[in-house]
């Protein structure tokens, strides 16, 4: 029995709450990378449920079936809140804290913006923005992906395509950089939140104020699209324009970030796997998503429940808070063959790094393509490359999404 376990055992008071074992598990916490994954892992084939009873208390549901049908239950698990340790958040994203029907009304206005048609014809810039920026790094011999191009490059990328100059990405990666250090547990933190949101809001308010000056709106622009966009007949309100452009700056700067940097983690401690990628591009498609299965950032994802119900065995009341274990889900072996191995051929992945249900990502296509390139671009002019000697890396905690704080890597200057 693992130490985890233990400690609850040890509580007779509170040991179990609707059949499940109690814990006290703070998931915000900075950790050697890789803990995550394990602790996922642990918490998965030891127990289907738990009762956490850190913060106001919530569920933690550990398996693949049970986070699947937590997606896909709208009905039942309300988006409302989608932290399950703030179950009244400050903030309102839209369309991410919208239940259907109306999240589905808010996102086929945006859908057009972030469809596989739009993500295509934005390749060919995508690759030679990339292009140059890793023709800019291979000269050096190392460099620090994170800072250097895992952040650099998606940023750049979405504030393209949302009609944002790219000269703005250092205040917009600031702004996202305080925003999910406030959900690391630690008070003093959460005004560097606060802050952000509104920097965020107070630019989106300037652009609009000065887009209502344009005679006819800006070409490739989605504030000024959403300016003309309509819900239900009547035009968007400024308050949802604004929720909608806080939440898309938010998920569009910070997840492909985490992502790549797992992804050239696992390329540089794997010469195998870079060696068949490059004598077979066509599998980088497939290799990106088994990064997203295996080493998924989203830790978790949070709930609010709309009615007392039994879920997967648990009694749950109206208004108590879920958490979908999604790191332990995408590498559960009763759903996964091979569950616990990256696979970089391996067929029909199906995972839930993108989430699942309504609320699957808006911009899973572009963050795929994203990745993808990155990938291509970097093996074809910097094939051989290893992680740097450095003190273990560190990564963010789940209780955002998970990242690693910096990456060396290094290789032969001109090999």
């Amino acid at each position: 029995m693992s130490e985890m376990a233990q400690t609850a055992d040890q509580r007779p008071e509170e040991g179990r709450r609707g059949g499940c074992p109690v814990v006290h598990l703070d998931f915000s916490t900075a950790k050697e990378a890789g803990c995550y994954w394990a602790q996922a892992e642990e918490l998965r084939e030891e127990a289907p449920a738990y009762y956490n009873d850190f913060g106001s208390g919530y569920w933690i549901f550990t398996r693949h079936d049970a986070v699947r049908d937590i997606y896909k239950t709208p009905e039942l698990f309300s988006s409302e809140s989608i932290t399950p340790w703030e179950p009244e958040p400050a903030y309102r994203f839209i369309p991410t804290q919208v239940d259907p029907p109306d999240h589905v009304k808010y996102r086929k206005i945006l859908n057009p913006w972030f469809s596989p048609k739009a993500v295509e014809e934005a390749e060919p810039r995508m690759r030679e923005l990339c292009r140059g920026l890793v023709a800019e790094i291979a000269p050096r011999g190392e460099c620090e992906f994170i800072g250097d191009l895992a952040l650099l490059y998606p940023t750049a990328v979405f504030l393209s395509f949302v009609g944002v100059p790219v000269s703005e990405a250092d205040r917009f990666v600031a702004f996202v950089d305080d925003f999910f250090a406030g959900f690391s547990g630690d008070p003093e933190k959460l005004p560097g939140m606060a802050a952000a949101l509104q920097g965020i809001r107070d630019y989106w308010e300037v652009a609009l104020a000065e887009r209502r000056e344009d005679p006819s709106p800006r070409e490739g622009d989605l504030a000024g699209y959403l300016m003309q966009a309509t819900f239900e007949d009547r035009p968007l309100t400024d308050t949802e324009i604004l929720d909608m452009l806080q939440v898309l700056v938010l998920a569009g700067l910070d997840t492909t970030r985490g992502q790549l940097g797992y992804m050239f983690r696992h390329l540089a401690d794997h010469p195998e796997h870079r060696q068949r990628l490059i004598a077979e591009p066509e599998l980088i498609p497939n290799a990106v998503e088994e990064a997203l299965r295996y080493y998924t950032i989203i830790f978790g994802d949070g709930r609010k429940v709309t009615r007392d119900t039994e879920f997967h065995g648990v009694p749950l009341k109206q208004g108590e808070m879920v958490y979908g274990l999604v790191a332990g889900a995408n590498r559960d072996p009763r759903h996964y063959e091979r569950a616990g191995e990256y696979l970089i051929d391996r067929e029909r992945i199906h995972h839930m790094g993108f989430a699942n249900g309504p609320h699957r990502c808006l911009g899973a296509h572009l963050a795929r393509k994203e990745m993808q390139v990155v990938v291509s671009e970097w093996l074809a002019q910097i094939p051989d490359f290893e992680a740097a000697p450095s003190d273990p890396l560190v990564e963010r905690g789940g209780g955002a999404m998970l990242s690693l704080a910096e990456l060396p890597l290094r290789w032969e200057a001109g090999a």
